[in-house]
């Protein structure tokens, strides 16, 4: 990844939490759970929703570095869309606050302190 002004370190967490792979054979879809996934896809808007992919997509590395710049070029939206959906993941619960960090969840946290 490039590195662009403004970047903020996101941590990605507990990836697993969705992550499933008993019995799966060979996929062109990674083997996941969908449930969580279909409900992001159903409280996010467009732009959000886009993010929380990208960001899923992410998995294995432990962090993103979130730049509107970049998302912009990734995701072809405007920095302020980029900056508006991230907005909306920390709003749900899916960017959380911890321990004076970022992190990325596939399942929303407010979901699970419900």
């Amino acid at each position: 990844m490039a590195n662009y002004a403004n970047q903020k370190t996101i941590q990605l967490g507990h990836l697993n939490d969705i992550k499933h792979i008993e019995g799966v054979k060979e996929s062109f879809l990674p083997p996941v759970k969908w449930a969580p996934i279909i409900e992001a896809m159903r409280v996010l808007n467009g732009n959000a929703f886009k993010l929380y992919l990208y960001l899923f997509s992410w998995e294995g590395r432990g962090y993103y570095d979130f730049s509107p710049a970049a998302i912009k070029k990734e995701l072809k939206m405007s920095d302020e869309g980029a900056r508006e959906a991230k907005k909306e993941l920390i709003k749900k619960g899916y960017i959380i606050q911890e321990n004076d960090k970022e992190v990325f969840y596939p399942i929303s946290r407010t979901t699970i302190s419900s």
